[in-house]
């Protein structure tokens, strides 16, 4: 038998959370006085998540740090919490946003602490050594911009919107078309914003009947134009593929993807890193440079995946490491579900209340939204009953 430990999460209040979304989740009264953007489970530096053990709370950081061999599994290669577990309430588009590869990421930690950059800098970039593949998956309806569109629908994107800037450009390589338009001169940048936006508010008022592709455009310059008034990622946000994920639905972001959620809720686990480089709609700091340098030449759109088997109260979604999984559990009443902890897991409610109980033990945590547990050490067979869903990240 393992153990499990009950969890306190951090919330993290960015400019694009949602006022409502995660305060109905955990039962709080809406709207929150700050948007609410995440939900971090983990013992990532930035926001650890706080375990209650042998009796005390305790950063999760701090009791990787100082027992290793408890809390992390015995053939590890590194005394680094496996991974970050989130819920994320999207009220407005995320910035436009590349991760670095592990040699990436070393490398640029490395060089930002030689320059004595503090790590809580608002113009870092690298918060830590560690790249960042993810998964989301939807919980809501989810609208993801990753990846740049093959060019035929460019070249169409263009002459729908007279764009003559991208008319130009349609034709380059993913990587080439990114830096060209991110690179592009300020008042050439500003105008084609101008133009994409009006074009756009226009084409909204026709009433003949458009494309799908050229809808979703319409749609999305509207909706970030509104959001990031004169902002040039605009014009990168227009290249990029834009997906809708349906509840279940997830999709993989792998390094050097250049991305960004529009809209919804979503699940999300990814590797334990804070480190983001951004081109636009944020406050936040961008470096247009570094994410030029940690582009991948690849850019083609993910493929939506569901849980197996799909339809079914326990549903699993495999990861881009064979040693990680997501598991999707819905509790019906009256209903006991059995299962094994295996691993690092943390399991993670988003809906209703959940009771988890360790089979033999006089073990039992009462879970609502937002709420989570660590499980650490042997395999422990536990029972879930109550009515509501929840996610268990596990690392084996």
């Amino acid at each position: 038998m393992g153990e499990i430990f009950r969890l306190k999460n951090k919330i993290q209040n960015y400019a694009w959370g949602s006022h409502s979304i995660l305060g109905r989740m955990r039962g709080a009264p809406v709207p929150t006085e700050k948007p609410e953007a995440e939900v971090w489970v983990g013992a990532h530096s930035a926001a650890p998540s706080v375990a209650t053990v042998d009796g005390a709370d305790q950063q999760l950081d701090d009791l990787v740090a100082e027992q290793p061999g408890r809390f992390l599994r015995p053939d590890r290669n590194s005394d680094w919490f496996p991974f970050l577990f989130k819920i994320l309430a999207i009220d407005a588009p995320l910035s436009i946003q590349v991760h670095p590869t592990d040699e990436q990421a070393i490398a640029g930690f490395e060089d930002e602490q030689a320059r004595g950059i503090p790590l809580d800098a608002p113009h870092r970039n690298y918060k830590d050594r560690y790249s960042k593949p993810e998964t989301v998956i939807a919980l809501t309806d989810m609208r993801v911009l990753t990846g740049v569109r093959p060019a035929a629908q460019l070249k169409n994107l263009a002459q729908a919107f007279g764009a003559p800037w991208l008319a130009e450009r349609a034709h380059l390589a993913p990587k080439e078309l990114l830096t060209d338009i991110i690179r592009m001169p300020e008042h050439e940048a500003a105008q084609a914003v101008n133009q994409l936006v009006d074009t756009a508010q226009k084409l909204a008022q026709t009433p003949r009947k458009a494309a799908p592709t050229v809808v979703d455009a319409i749609e999305l310059v509207n909706l970030v134009a509104h959001k990031y008034p004169g902002d040039p990622g605009l014009l990168v946000a227009f290249v990029m593929n834009l997906m809708h994920l349906a509840p279940g639905d997830s999709a993989f972001t792998p390094d050097g993807q250049v991305h960004a959620y529009v809209s919804g809720t979503a699940i999300e686990l990814m590797n334990p890193s804070d480190n983001v480089m951004r081109a636009g709609l944020t406050p936040k700091h961008i470096d247009t440079e570094e994410l030029i340098r940690v582009l991948g030449d690849s850019q083609d759109a993910p493929e939506i995946q569901r849980p197996t088997p799909d339809n079914a109260a326990v549903g699993e979604y495999t990861m881009w490491d064979e040693r990680m999984s997501v598991t999707r559990i819905q509790v019906a009443p009256q209903e006991t579900i059995d299962y094994v902890f295996e691993g690092t897991s943390a399991a993670l409610v988003v809906g209703g209340k959940i009771t988890i109980i360790a089979a033999g033990a006089e073990q039992e945590h009462n879970l609502g939204g937002t709420e989570s547990v660590l499980h650490v050490g042997d395999p422990t067979p536990v029972i879930i009953t109550g009515e509501g869903e929840l996610y268990i990240a596990q690392y084996v």
